[in-house]
């Protein structure tokens, strides 16, 4: 797979520090194909994402319009996964997912995001026009905030320090503030597609952990990490690898888990050893942008998409995450792992045991 409508080439310069600093590093048991709420209905079936700029797609470029705008950041991106996952018996995809979104702009009576009413809010049109088969919903690193411990960790390299003895002693208190938050969004969800007549088990409502954008090493050494996106102690990239994305997934599971019926798709080794200045590969087989300065962004004036779209997936990147999803679409599992296994391949296994193909 190749990428398709990328965003404008990294500058990969020390601006990268600065781009780290102000980066918005943002990072949702049904059967395999749920019956719909109204046997009868005519309307276009849908899989609806939820949440944060993973689900929007941040990084993945071409961004719908309206998401891409002065005071507009939502970047819902045409090669985000649900529109390339191709669910089997949906037809539509609408994508509601913002980035930085947090846990406050998915619920019922939150905030706004961009001027944007709170995303169950918006599930309310959604639901009565379209029988929806699938929801997913990624959401809670902006809670963290991820941004902050981004900034942390680049100041950190700066000064010669490492940041992961800081957050180790927080990271776990603030991720069980988080996962009630994540629990509390589900079950607006919940209450929303009960208002608009759906029996929990006529849809499937899957929560997402994230990929982690750090591969656990790096092949560039000194000044030259900088240059490349990924201005970080060989440290804290290997912590940031081996500790935080694991645990933010274990939290997330804890909420899906809470939950009646929720299933957890763990995303966190999906792009394992294809990260940002991992070693083995060069830049052009990294599947997430390092920390970069979108300059040509700058037509639409200054903001945090100049450098929103760092250390999230490419477009191919989203493309085997959105196979993984296909294939836990069409699972009965409640429960599986996305990962890019020692032989390269990306390969889905189910808790119970059951593995999928290969991700093409």
């Amino acid at each position: 797979m190749t990428p398709q409508h990328l965003p404008g080439r990294p500058r990969r310069l020390l601006a990268a520090v600065a781009a780290g600093v102000l980066a918005i590093t943002t990072f949702s048991i049904g059967a395999s194909a749920p019956a719909a709420a109204d046997a009868g209905s005519t309307r276009p079936t849908a899989v609806v994402a939820m949440g944060d700029s993973l689900s929007a797609g941040e990084g993945g470029g071409d961004y719908e319009p309206g998401s891409n705008e002065f005071g507009h950041y939502c970047h819902r991106s045409s090669m985000s996964e649900i529109h390339q996952a191709k669910l089997s018996g949906v037809t539509t995809t609408v994508n509601l997912a913002c980035s930085a979104a947090t846990t406050d702009d998915v619920r019922l009576g939150g905030t706004r995001r961009y001027g944007e009413p709170p995303q169950a809010e918006q599930l309310k049109a959604v639901a009565r026009r379209y029988e929806v088969r699938s929801i997913v919903l990624t959401v809670g690193a902006n809670d963290v905030p991820s941004v902050g411990l981004t900034i942390h960790c680049i100041l950190a390299y700066v000064g010669g320090q490492a940041c992961a003895g800081w957050w180790d002693k927080r990271l776990p208190k603030k991720l069980a503030t988080i996962r009630e938050g994540v629990v509390g969004d589900l079950r607006d969800i919940r209450a929303v597609m009960r208002q608009a007549g759906y029996r929990d088990d006529s849809y499937e409502l899957v929560l997402q952990s994230y990929p982690s954008p750090s591969g656990g090493r790096t092949r560039y050494r000194g000044a030259a990490r900088v240059l490349h996106g990924c201005p970080f102690r060989d440290s804290d990239i290997a912590w940031v690898h081996d500790t935080v994305f694991p645990m933010i997934a274990q939290y997330l599971r804890q909420a899906a888990e809470t939950v009646p019926g929720v299933r957890f798709l763990d995303l966190t080794a999906a792009l394992e050893g294809r990260q940002a200045c991992s070693p083995g590969i060069d830049s052009s087989q990294e599947w997430m942008w390092g920390a970069f300065v979108d300059l040509p962004g700058l037509r639409i004036g200054p903001g945090p998409h100049l450098v929103s779209q760092s250390l999230h997936p490419k477009a191919v990147g989203y493309g085997y995450i959105a196979g993984c999803l296909r294939d836990f679409h069409a699972l009965s599992a409640r429960n599986a792992r996305c990962v890019r296994e020692a032989d390269g391949e990306v390969r889905l296994t189910a808790d119970d045991g059951v593995r999928a193909p290969a991700t093409p």
